[in-house]
């Protein structure tokens, strides 16, 4: 049995946070399987960073840039399929999904699909600068981090796994000058 998010009364409008947490545990045991996968995935390449770190960034790298794949994939063929995630999202992200300013959401996912496949190439090469992995480790964690208002749309609480991952991956040398 699928549950499609756009038959709840909910789609498409606030919710308050009552209604909101009975969607959320009527939907749950449906989302368990990919929820469970993307949390194992996420502890996965949270361990990996400590003790294969390379490993674990080039697995990422690979993940983002699916990631910007399957999202420009969605957009241009159902783009109403991102309205759904205002189902289970948490009621103030539930505003701005079902806002004015989300009625054209390619205007927002195909950029958040570009910036994702930036991220994954950088993060899939080794460093060349410093400026630029922190550009893109600084973005993917605060994509993350945005991503937990989805709630157990986004497999919550795998995207702050994934930013601890991204935090994990930070350089740690500076290049300073020495005068």
């Amino acid at each position: 049995m699928t549950i499609a998010l756009r038959e709840f009364d909910s789609f498409k409008r606030v919710t308050t946070w009552g209604e909101w947490l009975d969607v959320t545990k009527a939907t749950f045991p449906e989302y368990l399987p990919n929820w469970a996968v993307s949390n194992l995935v996420g502890l996965l390449l949270l361990s990996m960073s400590f003790y294969i770190p390379s490993l674990s960034r080039k697995t990422w790298g690979f993940l983002m840039v699916l990631a910007s794949a399957v999202n420009t994939y969605m957009m241009l063929t159902d783009p109403e399929c991102y309205h759904e995630f205002g189902v289970l999202a948490v009621p103030p992200m539930q505003r701005f999904i079902y806002s004015r300013y989300y009625a054209r959401p390619e205007l927002i996912v195909l950029p958040i699909a570009f910036c994702q496949f930036l991220i994954g190439v950088e993060l899939f090469f080794d460093e060349k600068s410093y400026r630029f992995r922190k550009i893109a480790l600084g973005s993917a964690i605060t994509f993350f981090i945005g991503l937990v208002f989805l709630g157990v749309g986004s497999a919550f609480p795998s995207s702050l796994l994934y930013a601890f991952t991204m935090v994990k991956f930070w350089p740690k040398h500076t290049k300073s000058k020495v005068h």
